[in-house]
């Protein structure tokens, strides 16, 4: 049999063992199989246990939801993935909040004795990597990843002797990667709002870079689109970042005159900018992002008649002792942080982002 069906079929056996002899399995599939990818194929195991333990510690899936930095829809998916998976019910939908069904109550001891157990295995696995290769994971945005960590990268990192690994993902499963220690430190966008909230007390962040959320079309289309009404779209899924900043922050300043027509949903502003160029829809994208088709003349900045909307990019990292090599890096965006009004992108066209929008 192959190597890889034999380990997936073996990952099942701890869901019917001790917390010890879990330990014991565990150890036994590090000697048998390659820890790295061992633990690439388990994460989504992983993930499941750290939202059952967010349902145990919550209140209500909202509640839940916040404690895993996604949205309450998107945490109510992956709950129903896990009782599809695991074929039983594991919420009591009927009441108002859902509660955890009689059956997982039951289990609330052994999910935490097996998320501890798991979580050890991280750490372990995490030590052996960086005692052997001194890397540090990195968690990125698909945006900041593709424009903006190649250059602090390139400035801030090169001189040490460090072996960086990038992961790109969106905001939440970035910021899932952090709380699971699959990622030492973590990129991220938040939102002039996001930045005065109070942050959560087991995290550190410093702010690394500016941005700006701009909308951008073809050339061709903004040439014709005051005829246009409404005006093609490409949009963001509303479960995702930029889809709840589009909806909540930029969407209500257009006023009535500018009607959207959504043309193309798509999670990746790579995708919308793309889009955005061959003339399908107007999108709001990073300025990071769009800047080189913006020198090059392959979109234009919409941002005097529509609205825009500043953005920072975030590295956050847990507050617990770092590995030599994390905090080396960690260092070096402290550095980048005083230096980042250098590093920020230039001011869109179109003045504050809270200017009134134009009719197109």
């Amino acid at each position: 049999m192959h190597r890889s069906v034999q380990l997936a079929q073996s990952a099942h056996r701890p869901a019917q063992t001790t917390p010890v002899q879990m330990q014991i399995f565990l150890h036994k599939m590090l000697r048998r199989h390659n820890p790295a990818s061992w633990a690439r194929r388990y994460v989504m195991r992983i993930e499941w246990l750290e939202d059952l333990m967010a349902i145990y510690e919550s209140d209500s899936l909202n509640e839940a939801a916040a404690r895993r930095h996604v949205t309450q829809p998107a945490f109510s998916r992956r709950v129903r993935a896990i009782e599809d998976y695991l074929g039983v019910t594991l919420l009591e939908r009927t009441r108002k909040p859902a509660r955890p069904t009689a059956a997982l109550m039951r289990q609330e001891d052994r999910v935490r004795d097996v998320t501890r157990a798991m979580r050890l295995l991280i750490l372990e696995l995490k030590r052996r990597r960086e005692d052997a290769s001194n890397q540090v994971v990195m968690a990125g945005q698909h945006a900041i990843t593709t424009s903006i960590l190649p250059d602090l990268i390139a400035r801030d990192f090169a001189r040490f002797q460090v072996n960086i690994r990038l992961r790109s993902a969106n905001r939440s499963e970035c910021l899932a990667m952090l709380v699971e220690r699959t990622a030492d430190i973590t990129l991220t966008y938040k939102s002039n709002a996001e930045l005065i909230a109070p942050r959560e007390a087991f995290v550190e962040e410093v702010v690394v870079a500016r941005d700006r959320l701009v909308p951008v079309a073809a050339p061709g289309m903004v040439e014709t689109c005051g005829a246009m009404r409404p005006l093609p779209f490409v949009a963001y899924p509303e479960d995702v970042f930029f889809g709840e900043l589009v909806r909540d922050a930029i969407r209500p300043r257009c006023g009535p005159e500018v009607a959207l027509d959504l043309k193309v949903e798509t999670a990746l502003t790579l995708a919308a900018l793309q889009l955005a160029s061959a003339s399908v829809g107007m999108a709001w994208v990073p300025l990071s992002t769009a800047s080189a088709m913006l020198a090059a003349g392959q979109v234009v900045d919409l941002s005097d008649r529509l609205p825009t909307e500043e953005l920072a990019v975030i590295a956050t990292r847990l507050r617990e002792e770092p590995q030599a090599s994390a905090e080396t890096v960690w260092q070096a965006l402290c550095g980048s942080s005083a230096r980042r009004d250098e590093r920020s992108f230039p001011a869109c066209s179109g003045g504050p982002s809270d200017t009134e929008p134009k009719l197109l």
